[in-house]
């Protein structure tokens, strides 16, 4: 399957079960969409961790953001506002570079982190993305994922729609399966710093 086949197939499978579900696709409105951060990670607070926001805003009531929490914390989950922060430092709002994505797009990256956390996937402390390199397919499916950082879900899921994050000209997709594009996605040569500081453009230093 090509790349832009994957992306076809991907649109109409969230077209298709948003129909089942009764509830047609909308188009993204606020913050949805996009990734933030905090500080607060290892001895000083000195790295950050990551989420992509499920709603539009910060303060809606339901759970505004979906995260890999870490060791403690369980499998890729919706999560409250203040367990996202967890008492530090809020460091921005981030989208990909380069063209923005628009509104219909940060729809579709909404659907694909439900997809991840309907999955309940694992944390992993090194590798963004973990999977079986004996995979039959060429690209990373939900189910397919044995576990992911904080930092994998943001980079997964702008990159299944080609939107380039971290990596070389040749590794940089971390959805496509081989060796080397999971091995480059790993620690320390990325971090949910390095993403956003480096690779991603902020779109506000305000409260989403």
């Amino acid at each position: 399957m090509t790349r832009w086949m994957k992306r076809l197939v991907a649109v109409a499978a969230v077209t298709l079960l948003a129909a089942l579900a009764g509830t047609p696709a909308q188009a993204a409105t606020g913050n949805q969409g996009y990734a933030v951060y905090r500080n607060g990670v290892l001895p000083g607070g000195i790295e950050w961790h990551t989420a992509i926001m499920d709603k539009a805003h910060y303060n809606t009531p339901t759970y505004p953001v979906i995260h890999a929490p870490g060791s403690s914390g369980g499998n890729v989950k919706f999560a409250t506002w203040s367990s996202f922060i967890d008492g530090n430092t809020y460091q921005g709002t981030y989208r990909p570079k380069g063209t923005a994505p628009t509104s219909a797009q940060r729809d579709l990256f909404v659907s694909r982190t439900r997809m991840l956390k309907d999955d309940a996937i694992p944390y992993n402390l090194i590798y963004q993305v973990m999977y079986s390199l004996t995979n039959s397919g060429s690209w990373v499916d939900p189910a397919d994922i044995t576990s992911m950082r904080c930092d994998g879900v943001v980079e997964y899921v702008f990159e299944w729609y080609d939107f380039r994050v971290y990596g070389s000209d040749t590794y940089w997709d971390v959805t496509k399966v081989g060796f080397w594009n999971q091995d480059v996605h790993r620690y320390p040569s990325v971090t949910p710093k390095k993403q956003a500081s480096s690779y991603l453009t902020k779109v506000t230093s305000a409260l989403p």
